[in-house]
């Protein structure tokens, strides 16, 4: 098969590139906790309040999905909203 492609050279060089790359990424991204130690106060605060508010929300999730589950109707006012409707957006 002269002239022809080497195929399995092929395989074999592309596997070598993408089990470099997959390395590399692993070892230079930090994990999650590593990421949240490295951050400056003020924006750990942050983080703090976004995965307070998360929680709250996971109230709000629970309850439609068992009204969903129930086939049940839900109404803002049901859920505790205090955001008028629209988010408070202009139009």
């Amino acid at each position: 098969m002269s002239g022809g492609f080497m195929w399995g050279k092929f395989a074999v060089y592309s596997t070598i590139i993408i089990g470099v790359g997959y390395t590399a990424m692993k070892l230079a991204t930090p994990t999650e906790q590593q990421f949240y130690d490295a951050l400056a106060p003020d924006l750990k605060r942050k983080v703090d309040e976004i995965r307070a508010q998360r929680e709250g929300s996971t109230a709000v999730r629970d309850k439609l999905a068992t009204a969903g589950a129930q086939d049940q109707v839900v109404w803002a006012e049901q859920l505790g909203s205090t955001k008028p409707p629209g988010g408070g957006r202009r139009v």
